[in-house]
């Protein structure tokens, strides 16, 4: 072998291209002998020895397996690193491919692409290893692999917080290309303080006024946290469901914006009725020990006298503010059941 490392790193990838030869052809022999000078060469740029030979990004081995790598988002042969796309029966997936533990072994990561759509794990990744596939390519054997769990193991919905995770850890910046794009949305929608979250309910040909809100709200949100990089980058957020507020004193506080609650005591016997009417939290006031809520009532509507269909009542629009000690949390069992009175 080459006793410099231009010569060295030039024969690795001699050694690559042998054992991706040798696997197409199903000839075991000849790509256990590719995969031994690999190693080999490895060992001679270590100073003889395989004892930390990949221990950091700076070892002799990491430095080869890069040299050796293909380009991310190309097929890798047999012996490289590589990552890329694949597409099972509608289920898009980011292959990460590598070594394994020994000679002749092999290791296929399996990442979710889609968030919103289902995947062969529920927290959106499958680790796999495995040997070469002889006579496939890389593609095919990933492919394959694939195959197999969607079929024992049944597509399932990626966990809540494991989307919202996934969420914040973007796709290589190749797959910006991908078509269509990647869904990276969390479960979990965040909304900067000063906005709502609302649903809209609009006939087919007035669809194009929720998107324009939506658009022109998404403008506003990126001019926003622009400014707030710039002068307060630790501004508050809130999400929906949110994190529990906290008082001045640190103490944690038990309700949530968009909880439904129960009100269980009143401040006045005038205003019995309402015990066992259920709200909605709007504002939660830690300083104070109180929120602000709506009814749990959905909007009417009404015919007015064009025939158009307009809002007759949004509980949205009569809040009140209760302290802490009026309200009960609703567990989802107890949501699901009749509220007590109207």
């Amino acid at each position: 072998m080459p006793s410099d490392m231009v010569g060295l790193l030039d024969a690795a990838m001699s050694a690559v291209r042998d054992l991706h030869a040798a696997v197409l052809a199903s000839d075991n022999q000849a790509a256990e002998a590719a995969e031994e000078r690999y190693e080999a060469i490895v060992w001679k740029l270590n100073d003889g020895q395989f004892f930390a030979c990949r221990a950091d990004e700076d070892s002799p081995g990491c430095i080869i397996d890069r040299h050796c790598a293909a380009i991310p988002g190309e097929i890798p042969m047999w012996g490289q690193y590589g990552e890329f796309i694949i597409q099972v029966d509608g289920v898009r997936a980011l292959v990460k491919f590598g070594d394994g533990y020994g000679v002749g072994q092999t290791h296929f990561t399996f990442h979710a692409v889609d968030l919103d759509r289902p995947f062969i794990s529920e927290t959106g990744y499958r680790s796999h290893f495995d040997v070469p596939y002889a006579g496939r390519t890389v593609d095919e054997a990933a492919a394959a692999i694939f195959g197999t769990y969607l079929k024992d193991s049944k597509p399932r919905k990626i966990a809540d917080a494991d989307r919202d995770r996934l969420a914040d850890d973007p796709l290589p910046a190749w797959c910006i290309n991908l078509v269509p794009p990647a869904s990276r949305s969390p479960a979990t929608v965040v909304v900067p303080i000063g906005y709502v979250l609302v649903d809209v309910y609009l006939p087919p040909q007035k669809a194009y006024l929720a998107r324009k809100w939506a658009e022109q709200a998404q403008v506003k949100i990126k001019a926003d946290k622009a400014d707030q990089s710039g002068s307060d980058p630790a501004s508050p957020i809130m999400t929906i469901p949110c994190s529990i507020a906290i008082n001045n004193d640190g103490e944690k506080l038990p309700f949530q914006i968009g909880q439904r609650c129960e009100i269980v005591s009143i401040h006045h016997p005038c205003f019995a009725k309402m015990i066992g009417s259920r709200v909605v939290i709007t504002k939660v006031c830690p300083d104070t020990f109180q929120v602000w809520a709506h009814d749990d009532k959905p909007v009417r509507y009404r015919i007015n006298k064009q025939g158009r269909q307009v809002i007759d009542y949004d509980p949205k629009c009569v809040q009140s503010l209760y302290s802490f000690d009026q309200l009960k949390v609703l567990t989802i069992g107890e949501q699901e059941r009749e509220p007590n009175n109207d």
